[in-house]
């Protein structure tokens, strides 16, 4: 488990990073959760910039891990390549300036579900009953 600094005891700490948000302290695991060679899965309720999820890549780097894989709940996709006038930062070029473009990152859910509407066809009566 990682934490934000200053919430766990005897750990190592990754460098500040940026998110979405602004400026964030490093994030912190304790000194004997990863060891060398060892295989993580990093699991994060959501990515958009990437900035966290960084972070924690570095972490488990620093301590000579590799991150197999990183799995969201949702996956802001509009931040992993915009276009350069958005003014929206880049996912891909931040893991590329950082060099973890090879770790994959996975979503469950995209900020598309979020942002259709649902809706019912003409004439739906609800019975009241499961189908």
């Amino acid at each position: 488990m990682m934490r934000k600094k200053g919430k766990m005891p005897n750990s190592i700490s990754s460098d500040d990073y940026k998110t979405e948000y602004g400026n964030r302290s490093g994030l912190t695991v304790p000194r004997d959760a990863i060891h060398k060679g060892d295989r993580v899965l990093i699991i994060d309720d959501l990515v958009a910039t990437g900035g966290t999820l960084s972070s924690a890549i570095s972490l488990v780097k620093m301590l000579e891990g590799t991150v197999v894989e990183c799995a969201c709940v949702v996956e802001l996709k509009m931040f992993i390549d915009p276009p350069a006038d958005s003014g929206l930062p880049s996912r891909t070029k931040l893991f590329q300036d950082l060099g973890h473009s090879d770790v994959p990152v996975w979503g469950l859910i995209s900020e598309d579900v979020l942002t259709n509407e649902a809706s019912l066809p003409e004439g739906y009566v609800d019975d009241g009953e499961e189908h």
